[in-house]
């Protein structure tokens, strides 16, 4: 079942040092929000259980904007997809979808220049489409049209409360069991997550480890991601992808060669991936459920509580 299209955003709290820079930011980004233009743009195959959430969550982005436009590059679908995204493009006259059937296989989720070589070619498609549609409009948010549990509408609108910037990734959120803690936060977009001017790859593990909380200062990077990347127009139009390596940080390099090499995370703005299930935890959770409903255990209880995700404790 799809996830609500809203965001549990008072899940996320900033810091109460943090929380009146935080609301000033949101606000004053709904602000220039209205007075802006902006193309949402993603990729689809195969998404027919998730995308009517997808849908119905791009358009609530877009009618935060003054005006907007929804680019979707689609590609061998077999379940449904394709009837889908035309629908939605006889609906809206906003939006635009273009499908293709190259039998390319799926994409395996690793690091494999195989697929960055696809992905290249499906985000250049997707960015000529932009630049044809609406290449004069203000700004791009790149989606990953597949996430579970969304993202926060008012982390994009904190990003837009920053001055300074030409792209913005987000704080991209999984959820899984590590050992006897059943609801563990990783930041979860590793090979998309530079820091240094030679773009030098980082581990899974050194990434799932990092952690940041909303109203934290934005997080200077050489590219990131996270599943919904903010671009100014110009920025993202001056890059393109090719399949040395992966796909977001080859556009990274490209435009900050030209010089837009103002790139950041920003903590507030979430994004929930959903959850990995582990092979064991058909065995291990119901033994947590058992420990979890045990007297004297309140305290420990209250850390297996999800992150708005169906909590596993109660499957």
């Amino acid at each position: 079942m799809p996830f609500a299209v809203s965001f549990p955003e008072s899940s996320y709290p900033p810091a109460d040092s943090l929380r009146a820079d935080y609301e000033a930011k949101v606000q004053q980004g709904k602000k220039r929000m209205r007075a802006a233009t902006a193309v949402l743009a993603g990729l689809a195959r195969d998404l027919a259980p998730i995308l009517p959430t997808t849908i119905a969550r791009l358009e609530h982005i877009g009618a935060m904007f003054a005006d907007y436009r929804i680019v979707i590059y689609e590609n061998d679908s077999v379940d449904g997809t394709k009837d889908i995204l035309r629908a939605w493009a006889r609906r809206n006259p906003r939006v635009h979808v273009t499908t293709e059937s190259p039998g390319d296989p799926i994409n395996p989720s690793a690091r494999c220049l195989k697929r960055a070589e696809r992905m290249a070619r499906y985000r250049n498609a997707c960015l000529e489409l932009v630049r044809s549609q609406a290449g004069a409009f203000d700004y791009v948010l790149l989606v990953d049209t597949d996430l579970e549990g969304g993202w926060s509408f008012e982390g994009i609108a904190n990003t837009f409360g920053h001055d300074a910037w030409d792209f913005v990734g987000s704080n991209g959120l999984i959820c899984k069991r590590i050992r006897m803690d059943s609801n563990a936060a990783l930041q979860y977009d590793a090979w998309a997550f530079r820091t240094d001017e030679a773009f030098t790859p980082l581990s899974t593990q050194e990434v799932n480890h990092m952690k940041w909380n909303r109203g934290e200062a934005l997080v200077p990077v050489t590219c990131s991601f996270g599943g919904l990347g903010i671009y100014r127009m110009d920025a993202y139009l001056a890059g393109r992808y090719a399949g040395h390596d992966v796909d977001h940080v080859t556009h990274q390099q490209i435009a900050r060669s030209k010089g837009f090499n103002r790139v950041f995370l920003n903590p507030s703005q979430f994004t929930l991936y959903g959850r990995r299930r582990r092979s064991y935890d058909p065995i291990i959770l119901p033994v947590l459920r058992l420990i979890s409903s045990m007297p004297g255990f309140r305290r420990w209880r209250a850390t297996l509580r999800p992150l708005e995700f169906p909590p596993l404790l109660s499957e």
